[in-house]
């Protein structure tokens, strides 16, 4: 698996290993490393939780909220990337939107000034990539499995979607023939400044589904396939280097 963390280390060692060969053939064969350039202290990742408490976004029939799914998989991935080696902003870290205090009186302005902390964050944070995760409902009990989305003004929003919805599909073990899809109007993707993707990592109103939803090993293989995504992208970002 591609690797963030330590990968000056691992490049030492091949090169070590490269090295000590050329004195036994008499010859320093040529390999292909794909890593990241130089950048300190970390790559840096945005993770969006979407909703909060008064805030419950998407609710199922027997009444689980969005929101708390929302926040305990945003957490996992950040335990998960962090292990990896990113650095990691999280727009929340409890059941709570990030509203400000003033305007929580009503609804709608809870809302905006949310949304628009949220916003400000990501493009305040000089992190590389945002990925927001939510959850999804619809009237129909048949629909089901996750889908990115992200705006389609930057082709960067593009590839970060592609490589976390393959990520997922490669890890988890269900037929799932979303794809990426390109949405406008919805702010956080429409104002954020860097590559930003939104997840929809299943649905509320699939009984099967929001049951897997609700499982460690469920959430294991989810956000395992998001990091994948995630490093995928860095890869197909900024390449491979050649060593002689």
């Amino acid at each position: 698996m591609f690797l963030v963390f330590n990968f000056r280390k691992i490049i030492f060692c091949v090169a070590v290993v490269i090295i000590s060969l050329s004195f036994i053939i008499g010859a320093v064969p040529t390999v292909t490393v794909t890593t990241l350039p130089l950048k300190e202290p970390a790559y840096i990742v945005v993770i969006d939780a979407g909703h909060g408490e008064p805030d419950g976004g998407a609710i199922s029939k027997n009444g689980v909220k969005e929101s708390e799914l929302n926040l305990a998989i945003a957490q996992k991935l950040e335990t998960s990337l962090k292990e990896e080696g990113y650095d990691v902003i999280m727009t929340r870290t409890d059941e709570r939107n990030i509203a400000d205090e003033t305007m929580q009186d009503t609804i709608r302005k809870m809302k905006v000034s949310d949304i628009n902390n949220r916003v400000k964050l990501v493009n305040g944070s000089g992190a590389d990539v945002c990925v927001s995760i939510h959850m999804n409902k619809f009237a129909s009990e048949k629909y089901y499995g996750w889908q990115t989305f992200y705006n389609k003004m930057s082709e960067y929003n593009k590839i970060l979607a592609e490589e976390i919805q393959k990520g997922i599909s490669e890890n988890i073990d269900i037929e799932n023939d979303r794809v990426p899809l390109a949405i406008q109007n919805v702010k956080l993707t429409d104002k954020s400044e860097i590559p930003t993707t939104i997840i929809e990592c299943g649905f509320l109103s699939n009984s099967a589904e929001l049951e897997r939803l609700q499982t460690e090993e469920y959430r294991e293989k989810l956000v395992g396939g998001i990091v994948n995504g995630i490093n995928s992208y860095y890869e197909k970002m900024y390449g491979s280097i050649t060593t002689q």
